[in-house]
């Protein structure tokens, strides 16, 4: 059977591999890494010895799928070094932001996915983004989209949606710690309670809300009728939450979707 590659191995890959490896989902005698980071591929192979670390051209070689986890302005370079090296139906699957399929269809002669992970995939939730490119045999997609489902929700979207999409995917855990940052510490100043206390409530009472909307099938309306009695005090809370949010939001999107057209124009003038 042919390998499964890595080239780059930060959190994101870390993640993938060791998430596929757990599941047993793949072998570690299938795995190959070509990484700088010789700290976390050290890690990789204490806990799996038969992880094989090579260069990237030795690395295309042998794998028929080829997870591309460096950043976006390394994408073209990385795929041009590798090309004269890839099997002739070479899965490649990049996770950079940004990089358009066009791009990566210039680049490489491969079949072409964009894939978008989570960091809440380390806890084996989460929704994977996928995009594939016109080449990508059916029998490759629906082998990379096993793949992922070990650990992940797969969504297939249209490539125009996944900025967008990302925002509520991938970047969402760092924008709800920083909304609930800006909650506990309101609390602090409000009470007598502790930072850590403050912490500690908001984290079980995400757990419990995440679990009923997922077990329960609710909406955040009616998460929000059943808790939100009218004229109560969760009520006021909610309009000010309602009156303060949508600007805020707005703002988000706008300065996160200018900020991927930032770095397709550099990726494109490549």
């Amino acid at each position: 059977m042919n390998k499964i590659g890595f080239i780059g191995y930060g959190s994101m890959a870390q993640m993938i591999a060791v998430k596929l490896l757990d599941q047993g989902k793949i072998r570690d005698d299938m795995v190959v890494v070509s990484s700088r980071n010789d700290g976390k591929t050290e890690e990789l192979k204490k806990l799996y010895p038969n992880v094989a670390c090579q260069s990237a051209d030795e690395l295309a070689k042998q794998c028929g799928l080829i997870f591309i986890c460096v950043p976006p302005m390394a994408v073209k370079e990385t795929l041009e070094k590798i090309q004269p090296f890839l099997q002739e139906d070479v899965h490649i699957v990049s996770i950079a932001a940004g990089v358009e399929l066009d791009r990566l269809h210039d680049w490489t002669s491969g079949q072409v996915t964009r894939y978008i992970p989570t960091l809440t995939s380390e806890a084996g939730i989460g929704v994977s983004l996928v995009v594939h490119g016109e080449r990508v045999a059916e029998a490759d997609k629906s082998r990379l989209e096993e793949y992922l489902s070990a650990f992940s929700t797969v969504k297939q979207i249209n490539e125009r949606d996944i900025d967008a999409a990302s925002n509520l995917t991938s970047s969402s855990p760092g924008f709800i710690a920083s909304i609930f940052e800006e909650f506990a510490q309101a609390a602090v100043r409000n009470s007598s309670l502790t930072k850590e206390e403050a912490f500690q409530f908001l984290i079980h009472s995400l757990l419990g809300t995440g679990k009923l909307l997922m077990e329960k099938d609710m909406t955040f309306a009616q998460t929000l009728d059943r808790v939100a009695t009218k004229g109560g005090i969760t009520a006021e809370g909610a309009e000010v939450i309602q009156d303060a949010m949508p600007e805020v939001f707005d703002e988000l999107f706008a300065r996160t979707m200018k900020k991927y057209e930032v770095i397709k124009d550099a990726v494109r003038r490549q």
